[in-house]
């Protein structure tokens, strides 16, 4: 085989090579804009924003309360597969001195809660499960855990990972996939397959939001 024939073969080999990589990235991206895709005929006025590549934000409204929707990819961890999350957020003006925050199982590495914020610790409710972190700015400074009452069932799912209440509303962040052991122990790639809310879930969340939205003294205007 001449050096010419070498040249070219290698040349196509790493043009076949960019082809197929450029396909991956096409499908990967699909599959990401593709997580919300269930939930989308839930929500009145459904909005998906963001670009190809990423996972999107989702906004509507859902039985009347206007939501958000947005993943988080938790990969920090040593020695602990990454996980894809979802932020659900009802936005609703509440009449509360502060937030209330809920984050069950912590280990510190929560990028996306706002719990090392806060300083001053509470008491879990009865019926939260173990370990959990109660917590707020200070003494006064969000409505009592008690208000947590409807949420009992839903903080006990393994898939909840964390529930806030605050003055423009209430969140609430769910598991929805963890990557392939695979391909992350191997190339430290994270795929998660084809992730997807499932409509129960999210419907479940936000009619668990709503009714504690409902026992917390509301005021009068419309949400922020």
């Amino acid at each position: 085989m001449t050096t010419a024939v070498v040249i070219v073969l290698v040349a196509a080999g790493i043009v076949t090579l960019a082809v197929l990589h450029r396909r991956a990235r096409r499908a990967e991206g699909a599959q990401r804009w593709a997580l919300f895709a269930d939930v989308v005929p839930l929500l009145d006025g459904a909005r998906l924003r963001g670009e190809r590549g990423g996972y999107p934000v989702l906004t509507g409204d859902l039985d009347g309360q206007p939501v958000t929707l947005r993943a988080i990819v938790e990969s920090v961890a040593l020695r602990k597969l990454p996980v894809l999350w979802v932020e659900v957020v009802v936005h609703r003006a509440l009449a509360v001195p502060g937030t209330l925050n809920v984050l069950l199982r912590p280990t510190g590495t929560e990028f996306f809660s706002p719990d090392a914020g806060f300083t001053h610790e509470l008491t879990p409710p009865a019926g939260a499960p173990r370990p959990v972190r109660v917590s707020c700015a200070g003494p006064g400074r969000a409505p009592s855990p008690g208000v947590l009452a409807p949420a009992t069932g839903l903080l006990g799912e393994p898939e909840t990972k964390e529930l806030g209440i605050g003055r423009g509303g209430l969140r609430v962040v769910l598991r929805v996939a963890e990557a392939e052991q695979a391909s992350y122990r191997t190339t430290r790639r994270v795929v998660f397959g084809r992730p997807r809310l499932r409509p129960e879930a999210l419907t479940r969340a936000v009619a668990v939001l709503t009714e504690v939205g409902d026992g917390v003294e509301a005021p009068l205007e419309a949400r922020p």
